[in-house]
């Protein structure tokens, strides 16, 4: 799997895109959803979760998630294993192990930069085109205010408590895909190795 498929991957969900014609959240409600999301993000420091991606071609992958926040997690891939993807704090490093290959890109360009910023912010530089507050479940649709052609993330939180559940990512191309999450855990010690790129070739096995 090759780097842009791979961050075309990092998107949220395993739930259902808000639908055409939901009712709409009141503005002031609305606000205050996405206050309380902002403060989760922010709130956050270490965490781990299981990961599943389902990408456009019906590939379902799975693994755990390490976030460090500000600007650093690692997906690191139990199926297809040895696969993982790392933000070090610069840029997202992709290690693919079946082409024994690394590729990268720098955070600001991919659609985690949003979770990974020193301040989270749901309206700092981007736009929320559609909303949904239902059945305990939080829907926001977010944009890049300059580049609304390049697509969309669609962000879903639990509602109680606040927890991130997944996100969708729809590509400039009308590409789906989902990143779904379980097993949340919090504030933990990780090691800053985690999330140091090591070419596995030359190093052999990394254990968790």
């Amino acid at each position: 799997m090759r780097l842009p498929l791979i961050l075309s991957l990092l998107a949220l969900l395993g739930l259902s895109p808000v639908p055409a014609g939901a009712q709409t959240t009141p503005a002031a409600s609305q606000a205050s959803d996405l206050a309380s999301i902002e403060n989760y993000l922010n709130g956050l420091t270490t965490a781990q979760a299981d990961f599943t991606f389902a990408a456009p071609d019906g590939t379902v992958t799975h693994g755990v998630f390490d976030l460090s926040r500000p600007s650093k997690l690692r997906f690191e891939y139990t199926e297809p294993k040895g696969n993982l993807l790392i933000a070090d704090g610069d840029y997202v490093i992709f290690w693919d192990a079946q082409q024994k290959e690394a590729s990268n890109l720098p955070i600001s360009s991919t659609p985690l930069d949003f979770l990974l910023r020193p301040k989270v912010s749901l309206t700092d530089g981007v736009k929320v085109t559609a909303f949904e507050h239902s059945a305990g479940v939080i829907r926001a649709t977010l944009v890049r205010d300059k580049s609304e052609g390049d697509g969309s993330v669609t962000v879903a939180f639990g509602d109680n408590p606040i927890e991130l559940r997944g996100w969708r990512l729809v590509d400039g191309q009308g590409q789906t895909t989902d990143v779904s999450f379980s097993n949340w855990t919090f504030g933990m010690s990780l090691d800053p190795k985690l999330f140091h790129f090591v070419d596995p070739t030359r190093n052999g096995k990394r254990g968790r």
